[in-house]
C-alpha cells in the first residue's frame, strides 16, 4: 500500500469517533472528506482496508456502549449499599488530608470503578501509603452512578470517565479486609510495573520544592497537590503542552536512553529488541496517559520497523498511534490533553519543512483551538514563552528534573540545587504570566473551533507568498467570534448548582452590567492531626467562576452576599483572586463582623464593601433587611429586579418572620419567579407569602442527598396548593433563563433539554 494511506484511515476512525461522541455532522464532514481523498488516491487495497477498520471500530463503539449502558445505574437514584471485592493496584492510590481516592476493578465482573473514602486514623493513613503491590479489598459502601456536568460549560467528569470504561462510584464506608491479591499470569507484567510506578511516585513526593511538581508530573505521571500553584505560569502562558500531556518528554528520555547505550558499546540489535518489549512497562511507569501513549507507540513502530522488514513513515506511524489511542479512549480527540498531544505532533511532521517562523505560527493557530475551548483564555506572549522555553526543555528542565530525583538518596544537596532552578524557572514563568497580553477569549462555538483548524491546514497549502492574506482573514475570524462572545443580544438570570450554597447570577444583554448573589461555598471539616492539610480549593472555579471565564467574563460589577454563612460566601476568596469585583454589597452590619473579613483578603484589586438596606439606591430592589443587625440567616437579603418581562425575587436564607415583615410594608408586593429562601426549608416560604406573592415559578437550591433534607416536604407541599410549578438544582442542574432586551425569554437547564417554564414542571 501506498505510504501515508494510514493516515487518512486513522482520519476516518477519527471521524466515527467524533460522531459517536455527540457531534454527528462534523465527524461525517471529516469523513466526507477522508472519501474524497481516497477516490482521488484510486487505491482499492486503500478501499479495503478503510471499510474494514470503520466496521471494526464502529462494532468496538458498539459493543463497549451497550456494555456501559448495561452497568449504568440511573440518573440521580438514591445510592445503593453494596458489599464487594475489588482489585486495587498500589500506584492507583491518592490521599489528599484525611481522604482518599482510586480506581479499582471489581472481582465479580471485572468493571472498573471510583472509590473514595475517608482515613480513620494514622495507622489507616500509614497502611495506603505504603502499599506496594496489588491487593483484593473487601468494602462495604454507597454504590452511585457518576454525575455528568451539572453546569453548563462545566468539566464534564462522568464522560471523561465513561471513556475509560468507568460509570460507577463508590463512597467507601468500611474497609472491612485488604490481603495480597492473587496474580495470574497475563496480569504478572502489569502488576510489576504498577508496583514500581508506586515506588516511583513515593520517592518523587519527598523531593524538595518544584522539583516534586515536575518529578512527579514527567517521571511516572503523577499530580503533586501542589501543581496547581506551581504551574500556574506554565498554565496561562499555554505552556502545558510540554508538561507530560504531549509526550515530548518521552521521546527525550528515549532518546537519551538511545545516547547512553550507544556509548556503552552495546549491540545495537540487542538493546533495541529490549528497549522495544519494555516500552509497554514504561507506558505503565509514565502514567499511561494519551501523550505518553502516542509517544511510545511511535518510537516502538520505528524500532520496530528497523527490527523487522517492514517500514512506516513517521506520518502513518502517528495514524497508527491515533488508532490505537481510539481504541483504548474513544473520547481521546475532546479531551485537551489528547488534542494536544496528537494535533502539535501531527503539526510538526507535516510542517517540518516549513521555516522557523511559519513553524511557530503554524503550532500557535493548530493549539489555539484547543486551548480557547479547554481554557477559554490566551497569552500574546504565548508565541515568544515558547520560543523560549521549548529549547530550554531539553537542555535544562530536563536534565534538572532527572539529576535532582537520582540524587536526592546519596547528594541531596545537588538536589535542593535542582529544586531551586525550577523554583527560579516557576517564578520567572509566573511573572511573565502576570503581563499584561492575557486575553480571556472565552469559549467559542464548537463548530467555528472547526473551521479554524481547517482553516489554518488550508492557509498552509497556500505558497508563501499569500499566506499573510489568509494569516490576516485567520485573524479577524478570531476578532469577530471574541466580540460575539463579550457582546452578546442576550442576558440571563442563571442559578448554579453549586451544592448545598447558593451562587446566582444577573448578566444584561451586551455585557453591559454583571451582577451576582452570593458565591456558595461549603463549611470546610477540620483535619486530624495526623492528616496533612490539603491546598484550599473552591468549588467555583468549576462551577460559577468557570461560567462565567467560558462567557469572556472577567470582571463582577455588584455582589451581592446575602448573610454571613459558609454556604452563600465561603467561595469569595476564589472570586476576589481570578476577577475584578468591582463593589460587595453586604446587608447593613454584616460590615462590621470581623468573621467573614478574612475572605476579602488576596483580593486581586481594591474592594468596595457597601452596607445596604430597604431605601438603599443600588442595582437590586432591596426588600429587606430594614435596618442593622447581624448577617444571620434572620438578617439576610431579599433582593427584586425585573429582566426579560419577568420579575425574579431572591430570598436567601430569609425566614418565615422576615417575610411577614415584607408583607406588612409592600402588601400588594407581586412576583413572577421566586427563588426559595434557605434551600426550600420549613422555616421559610410561608402559605400566606406564596399566597401574596402569586408566583408563577420557583426556584429551589439545594445540593442533592444532602443532610437537612432540602427541599422540605412542607414547602413542596405549600408550593403544590398554590399550583406553583418548582424547579430544583438537585434534579435540574444549572437553570438559566436567557432574554432579549423587551423579550420574553426562555428557560434552559442543564440536566434537561432546552424549554419553557411550562416544559420544565
Amino acid at each position: 500500500m501506498a505510504s501515508n494511506h494510514f493516515f487518512f484511515i486513522s482520519l476516518g476512525i477519527a471521524a466515527v469517533s467524533v460522531s459517536a461522541g455527540g457531534h454527528l455532522w462534523g465527524g461525517m464532514i471529516l469523513l466526507l472528506v477522508v472519501i474524497s481523498r481516497i477516490i482521488r488516491l484510486d487505491n482499492r487495497v486503500t478501499w479495503g482496508l478503510l471499510f474494514m477498520s470503520l466496521v471494526i471500530f464502529g462494532s468496538h463503539l458498539w459493543l463497549q456502549e451497550q456494555r456501559l449502558s448495561q452497568r449504568q445505574l440511573p440518573l440521580l437514584a438514591p445510592a445503593q449499599t453494596t458489599e464487594l471485592a475489588v482489585r486495587v493496584q498500589p500506584d492507583a492510590i491518592t490521599i489528599r488530608g484525611s481522604l482518599y481516592y482510586l480506581v479499582a476493578t471489581k472481582i465479580s465482573n471485572e468493571e472498573r470503578v471510583i472509590l473514595r473514602g475517608r482515613l480513620t486514623s494514622a495507622a489507616q493513613l500509614q497502611d495506603l501509603q505504603h502499599v506496594q503491590r496489588a491487593e483484593v479489598w473487601q468494602i462495604t459502601g454507597q454504590q452511585q452512578r457518576l454525575l455528568p456536568a451539572t453546569n453548563f460549560n462545566q468539566f464534564d467528569s462522568a464522560n471523561y470517565w465513561r471513556h475509560r470504561q468507568v460509570v460507577t462510584e463508590i463512597m467507601v464506608t468500611t474497609l472491612t479486609s485488604r490481603k495480597p491479591a492473587l496474580r495470574h499470569w497475563w496480569q504478572g507484567f502489569g502488576d510489576w510495573w504498577h508496583a514500581r510506578r508506586a515506588q516511583l511516585i513515593r520517592y518523587c513526593e519527598r523531593l524538595p520544592g518544584a522539583l516534586k511538581v515536575y518529578a512527579l508530573g514527567l517521571l511516572p505521571g503523577a499530580k503533586a497537590a501542589e501543581s496547581m500553584v506551581e504551574l500556574q505560569g506554565m498554565q496561562r502562558l499555554g505552556l502545558l503542552h510540554l508538561f507530560a500531556i504531549s509526550g515530548l518528554h518521552v521521546a527525550l528520555l528515549l532518546t537519551a536512553a538511545e545516547w547512553l547505550l550507544v556509548h556503552l558499546r552495546l549491540q545495537r540489535e540487542h538493546w533495541e529488541w529490549v528497549l522495544l518489549f519494555s516500552l509497554p512497562g514504561y507506558w505503565i511507569l509514565a502514567g499511561a496517559s494519551s501523550g505518553v501513549l502516542r509517544a511510545c507507540l511511535m518510537r516502538g513502530l520505528q524500532l520496530a520497523g528497523k527490527r523487522c522488514p517492514f517500514y512506516l513513515s513517521t506520518l502513518d506511524t502517528w495514524a497508527v498511534a491515533l488508532v490505537a489511542g481510539l481504541w483504548l479512549n474513544p473520547g481521546l480527540l475532546f479531551e485537551l490533553g489528547g488534542q494536544l498531544s496528537y494535533g502539535l505532533s501531527l503539526a510538526l511532521i507535516l510542517l517540518q519543512s516549513e521555516t522557523w517562523w511559519w513553524r511557530q505560527v503554524g503550532l500557535t493557530f493548530l493549539g489555539l483551538p484547543s486551548l480557547l475551548t479547554g481554557i477559554f483564555q490566551w497569552h500574546s506572549l504565548t508565541l515568544l514563552a515558547n520560543w523560549i522555553v521549548v529549547p530550554l526543555f531539553p537542555v535544562v528542565i530536563l536534565p534538572a528534573t532527572l539529576i535532582g530525583t537520582l540524587s536526592y538518596a546519596w547528594l541531596p544537596a545537588l538536589s535542593r540545587g535542582c529544586a531551586q532552578v525550577l523554583g527560579v524557572f516557576d517564578t520567572g514563568l509566573q511573572w511573565v504570566a502576570q503581563l499584561p497580553g492575557n486575553v480571556l477569549f472565552g469559549r467559542p462555538l464548537w463548530w467555528v473551533t472547526w473551521i479554524w483548524v481547517a482553516g489554518t491546514w488550508w492557509l498552509f497549502s497556500r505558497p508563501v507568498g499569500k499566506r499573510r492574506r489568509w494569516l490576516s482573514l485567520l485573524a479577524v475570524s478570531y476578532a469577530v467570534m471574541y466580540g460575539v462572545i463579550h457582546y452578546p443580544l442576550t442576558g440571563e438570570v442563571a442559578y448554579f448548582d453549586v451544592g448545598q450554597g447558593d451562587s446566582i447570577l444577573i448578566r444584561e444583554p451586551f455585557n453591559r452590567h454583571v451582577t451576582l448573589i452570593d458565591t456558595g461555598g461549603r463549611l470546610a471539616l477540620p483535619q486530624p492531626e495526623w492528616a496533612a492539610t490539603p491546598p484550599v480549593t473552591y468549588n467555583a472555579e468549576r462551577t460559577s467562576i468557570n461560567y462565567l471565564k467560558s462567557r469572556g467574563i472577567d470582571h463582577v460589577d455588584d455582589l451581592y452576599l446575602t448573610h454571613h454563612d459558609a454556604d452563600h460566601i465561603g467561595d469569595l476568596p476564589a472570586f476576589l483572586k481570578d476577577l475584578q469585583v468591582k463593589r460587595v454589597l453586604v446587608p447593613a452590619g454584616m460590615e462590621q463582623e470581623p468573621g467573614w473579613a478574612r475572605l476579602l483578603a488576596n483580593s486581586a484589586t481594591p474592594v468596595s464593601v457597601q452596607p445596604i438596606q430597604v431605601g438603599s439606591l443600588v442595582g437590586l430592589h432591596v426588600l429587606h433587611p430594614f435596618e442593622a443587625g447581624p448577617a444571620d440567616n434572620a438578617g439576610s437579603l431579599a433582593l427584586q429586579g425585573t429582566f426579560g418581562r419577568l420579575n425574579f425575587m431572591f430570598m436567601g436564607d430569609l425566614d418565615q418572620a422576615g417575610e411577614r415583615k415584607i408583607l406588612t410594608t409592600a402588601p400588594q408586593l407581586r412576583t413572577d419567579v421566586l427563588k426559595l429562601g434557605h434551600h426550600g426549608s420549613k422555616t421559610a416560604t410561608a402559605p400566606a407569602f406564596v399566597a401574596q406573592l402569586q408566583p408563577r415559578l420557583a426556584i429551589i437550591s439545594a445540593g442533592r442527598q444532602n443532610r437537612y433534607g432540602h427541599p422540605n416536604p412542607e414547602t413542596l407541599a405549600t408550593l403544590h396548593r398554590a399550583t406553583v410549578a418548582a424547579m430544583s438544582t438537585q434534579t435540574r442542574g444549572m437553570i438559566r433563563y436567557v432574554y432579549t432586551d423587551n423579550r420574553q425569554g426562555t428557560w434552559q437547564t442543564k440536566l434537561i433539554s432546552k424549554g419553557n417554564a411550562r416544559d420544565n414542571q
